[in-house]
């Protein structure tokens, strides 16, 4: 007896994950798999694969430097 369902594999594996993989927690580096948000307070955050269960530590002051550096890129050159 199955304990869940599971979905047919495709012609193209990769091009079906990458689909699920949300834009702003981004796909696992490991294994290219959908990353998870377990812990965000405190100026940090802890994403976890579902896949292979890597994870990875984000501190708050990482975002602010993504933000300066977008920022930067729609700054007209002088």
């Amino acid at each position: 007896m199955a304990l869940h369902a599971v979905k047919p594999l495709s012609d193209n594996p990769q091009d079906e994950r990458r689909q699920d993989v949300s834009p702003i927690l981004g796909a696992c580096p490991i294994c290219d798999g959908r990353m998870e948000m377990v812990y965000s307070r405190n100026n940090q955050q802890v994403l976890v694969c579902a896949d292979c269960h890597s994870g990875i530590t984000v501190p708050g002051a990482a975002w602010e430097i993504v933000r300066i550096k977008r920022e930067a890129k729609w700054m007209p050159k002088p």
